[in-house]
């Protein structure tokens, strides 16, 4: 019997098709209790899919076991033979991996298992899926199918994007109007309904203990200096010119960003960030920090005497300098810290920062830049949102992305929700392109093959079926040149940005708002 695993094992080998093993409620489990939430994930499985409550009592044993053999903490090996199943491993993690790649073999087994071996290691350290809440926010619930489904692909990185222009998603004491002001905008891009939501302290506290459970880690992201309109509909005093603005309601790179002349707006991050930390065990942050317009800076007295006293030459330099705070402060935090790569601000920010790359063209040249760790999200494979028509399941899979340097962590996997307002639309861009992205980090470069690959989606369907997620077909995924043609025109209209429209007229207001700051100063 051949089974077809995702992603693929290490090693695996079935040496008889004759049965070794049932898979019933008789069922026996033995296992150490530092493999425990191992043994609870294969458990609820079990109930949920096999209504199986391994009661014991019969000739078939699970055993866990501890081993040192097993060199890398997210490995594992499985041997069935002899009605046992032996799962071997050194740490919890790999003992989690491992039950993983069991649920699969059951299912395509039908709780029959021959005698087999298998033998797993990741080949990435960072295997990671970034949620964007901020532009549509998804319910505590919503997040942990999210979190059920990295753990079905071993992904081990949960990057949430908390904070953007449309939308302020997390409670912070210190702070109440950035949650209850930030957090409602008054119509979204399909239509005019408004839109609201956010975590409170206790579901934050709930979602982090759920990952946990999963071996994952949570990555807060909180962006500025840019993306910070929702902050400053909260606070006008964080802007140039304490400007009264909404929420914003349209996608695009907003000209409003964060007054970074004023020794007041990193006292404000500062306090934001303290709050962030002690909520979030994973001692690690993003801060963000691309895509962020200089015009009002240009403009702002502030600004331009700070650029003076540090000798400035350029609003570029300011921004390296609020970066490299933010950050600093953060590392004395004992937190590392994450930004998205900004190739012009390298030569200012600490090399310890990880840089988070993803334009399609520097995402394949990171091998040139040796001087710093990273990960790699090219937009060119690893941006799951964008339509199956510029990122099809081939291309996700078989993309030029180095992952194999020596200072690469890792890749991650992207689902910015500009245009994914609800659960279904992103089951539809996930899967099964999570599955090819899964593959990629996981397995050694030498085992990766698209039509091995392709030839497991069947069996992988069976697994996508125990989460309540929708999922594109096949001919979906890999669109004729029409639908594709189709596609791209529709990205290239995405891409023009309607809001673009509004900065322009919005800039003629604040040059009257900087005439008449000066006039007063």
């Amino acid at each position: 019997m051949e089974f077809k695993i995702i992603p693929q094992p290490s090693e695996i080998t079935v040496f008889s098709s004759e049965s070794a093993f049932f898979f019933s409620d008789e069922t026996q489990i033995s296992c150490p209790d530092e493999f425990s939430r191992a043994l609870d994930d294969l458990v609820l499985f079990s109930q949920k899919v096999f209504s199986i409550n391994l009661l014991g009592g019969g000739k078939e044993k699970i055993v866990f076991s501890k081993s040192d053999e097993i060199k890398n903490k997210e490995g594992y090996k499985i041997s069935v033979k002899n009605n046992n199943i032996f799962i071997f491993a050194s740490d919890g993690a790999g003992a989690f991996y491992a039950v993983q790649t069991l649920k699969q073999l059951l299912l395509q087994g039908k709780n029959n298992l021959p005698e087999m071996e298998i033998f797993d290691l990741p080949q990435c350290a960072w295997r990671g899926f970034m949620l964007d809440s901020a532009r549509y926010f998804f319910s505590v619930e919503a997040v942990k199918l999210f979190l059920d489904s990295m753990a079905l692909h071993k992904l081990n990185c949960f990057h949430w994007h908390l904070t953007d222009d449309q939308g302020w998603r997390i409670e912070l004491y210190n702070k109440l109007l950035l949650a209850q002001i930030g957090s409602h905008r008054s119509c979204t891009n399909f239509g005019k309904t408004p839109h609201e939501g956010y975590y409170s302290k206790e579901d934050i506290e709930e979602i982090v203990s759920y990952a946990s459970e999963k071996y994952i880690s949570i990555i807060p992201e909180i962006d500025s200096p840019g993306h910070v309109v929702s902050a400053i509909a909260a606070y006008p005093e964080l802007s140039c010119f304490n400007r009264e603005l909404e929420v914003e309601t349209k996608w695009g790179i907003k000209n409003d960003v964060l007054c970074v002349g004023k020794e007041e707006t990193y006292d404000f991050m500062f306090e934001i960030l303290d709050e962030i930390c002690e909520m979030f065990p994973s001692k690690i942050i993003h801060i963000g920090g691309d895509e962020v317009p200089t015009v009002r800076w240009k403009l702002c007295p502030h600004c331009q005497k700070k650029m003076k006293e540090l000798g400035f030459e350029n609003e570029s330099q300011l921004h390296g300098y609020y970066l490299s705070r933010i950050a600093s402060y953060l590392e004395k935090k004992g937190f590392l810290v994450i930004m998205w790569d900004s190739k012009n601000l390298d030569h200012s920010v600490s090399k310890s920062v990880i840089r988070q790359f993803w334009s399609s063209d520097e995402a394949g040249k990171i091998e040139s830049r040796g001087d710093f760790k990273l990960i790699n999200s090219s937009t060119d494979a690893f941006y799951l949102d964008y339509p199956y028509g510029h990122t099809n399941l081939k291309k996700c899979y078989e993309a030029e992305i180095n992952l194999y340097s020596d200072n690469c962590l890792g890749g991650e996997a992207c689902l910015w929700t500009e245009y994914v307002p609800s659960m279904k639309k992103a089951g539809y861009c996930l899967f099964p392109r999570l599955a090819a992205f899964s593959e990629r980090v996981w397995c050694k470069r030498e085992n990766l093959s698209y039509e091995n690959f392709v030839s497991k989606i069947p069996q992988y369907k069976k697994l996508l079926d125990t989460l309540p997620f929708d999922y594109a077909s096949m001919k979906q995924a890999m669109p004729s040149f029409f639908r594709k043609h189709c596609y791209n025109l529709w990205f290239e209209r995405r891409r023009l940005h309607w809001g673009s429209l509004h900065n322009t007229i919005d800039n003629f207001k604040v040059k009257k708002l900087s005439k008449k700051e000066k006039t007063n100063d």
